[in-house]
C-alpha cells in the first residue's frame, strides 16, 4: 500500500517522460525574462511578454496589496 499526495501517474511514469517534462519546464523558465518591481511594503515579480510585463507573483507584508486591482497576477504592466 502506498500513501502519498503525489499522483500515481508521476510515481509509475517511465523516467524518460519525467525527465522530458522537467527539461521542457527548465527551458521555458530559462527563456523567460523576469523583473522585480519594488512596492512600499514588498515587491511584485513580473515576466516579459512582448512589449509588456505580466505580473507573476506578489510578495508583500501589507495584506491590502493582495487585494489591489493593480497587482493582480496575470495583469499586464507597460514597460
Amino acid at each position: 500500500m502506498l500513501y502519498t499526495v503525489i499522483p500515481l501517474e508521476r510515481i509509475y511514469a517511465t523516467p524518460n517522460n519525467n525527465q522530458k517534462e522537467n527539461k521542457d519546464k527548465q527551458k521555458e523558465e530559462a527563456e523567460a525574462e523576469y523583473r522585480e518591481v519594488t512596492l512600499p511594503h514588498g515587491r511584485i515579480v513580473t515576466r516579459r511578454d512582448g512589449e509588456n510585463y505580466v505580473i507573476e507573483r506578489v510578495n508583500s507584508t501589507d495584506m491590502t496589496d493582495y487585494l489591489k486591482d493593480d497587482y493582480v497576477p496575470g495583469k499586464n504592466i507597460k514597460n
